[in-house]
């Protein structure tokens, strides 16, 4: 029997015969530090991979190939990837936290368009950073999170291809304040499809912002956790989250990852990928999705610092 981690029904077992990275690739998978991005028409999924590319997973998980990118953008870290569609085509979102653009571009690797530093007033000031570290597509909006940054959460205008006339959030050091985040890491339109869920990560919470930009309700996990983002997923009729942690509550403990309740951000199971199923590298989770083919549900994961990729199947 494999080794398991995590508490019914959300218990997994390692997929050593899916770590499917391409030679060419492997010397750079130190380095990861994004995200993942599923294709919801059940096609790839994707994610950058610094000094290499964009990796191009294949829906059964088997293989991956690398889509090259223009000289210039090759080094970035790309912090997240998300896939969106709007004018009827798909495109990857790509927000480079070290260099102060967000690349958008077709799934063959075509650039359509980049976002340098936001036009607003909250960024006049050339002291105040601008570090992209996710986006989310909701409400026809694109919005764009400025999580090593300046904290504020801005809108995109995709037809006109620049920045909208939103932006709210902002720094604070009160762990406690509505609407203000001390690193707002990764982004994720809620299930209820009103809110976006902001992993407010210092302060081991998820914030719930209106499209608007105001302030809704606010979501705790086990205190000391950092959650680096947040992903939805509707599992045997019912709405789940996935959150992967940077830090355990305890210090000195490998980092776990989280399924929640989607509503009430309930824990429902702690997956132990270092200390339960031996992957070495996962001292720290940088981003983890969801993701069901043939009937079974995986967790594709990211660890950071080092860099690994791993794949989890739930038992059944």
């Amino acid at each position: 029997m494999p080794k398991t981690t995590g508490q019914a029904p959300f218990t997994f077992s390692l997929c050593d015969d899916l770590y499917t990275l391409p030679e060419r690739a492997r010397p750079h998978e130190v380095d990861l530090h994004g995200g993942f991005a599923v294709d919801p028409k059940g096609g790839s999924i994707y994610y950058g991979m610094p000094g290499c590319g964009i990796m191009r997973i294949s829906a059964d998980l088997t293989n991956q190939d690398i889509i090259d990118l223009p000289s210039d953008l090759q080094p970035l870290n790309f912090h997240s990837t998300k896939i969106i569609e709007f004018d009827g085509k798909q495109r990857l979102v790509l927000p480079a936290n070290g260099d102060e653009t967000v690349v958008v571009m077709g799934l063959d690797g075509s650039i359509d368009f980049r976002l340098s530093r936001p036009e607003f007033d909250e960024y006049r000031d050339a002291e105040v950073k601008f570090m992209p570290t996710d986006t989310a597509y909701a409400d026809g909006t694109l919005f764009v999170a400025d999580g090593y940054g300046a904290n504020y959460i801005s809108a995109v205008d995709l037809q006109a291809k620049k920045w909208g006339d939103l932006t709210f959030g902002g720094k604070t050091e009160d762990p406690h304040a509505e609407g203000l985040f001390g690193t707002a890491h990764g982004l994720a339109p809620a299930p209820d499809g009103h809110h976006l869920s902001i992993a407010d990560r210092p302060n081991a919470r998820f914030q719930h912002m209106g499209f608007d930009g105001h302030f809704h309700s606010s979501h705790c996990i086990p205190d000391g956790s950092k959650p680096c983002g947040i992903d939805f997923e509707d599992v045997d009729g019912k709405s789940y989250a996935v959150v992967g942690s940077l830090d355990d509550p305890q210090e000195g403990r490998a980092a776990p990852i989280y399924v929640l309740d989607a509503h009430s951000y309930e824990v429902v199971s702690t997956i132990r990928p270092k200390e339960d199923l031996g992957v070495e590298l996962a001292d720290h989770i940088h981003n983890t999705v969801w993701y069901q083919h043939n009937e079974q549900v995986y967790l594709i994961c990211q660890a950071w610092n080092p860099g690994h990729y791993f794949v989890l199947a739930r038992e059944s």
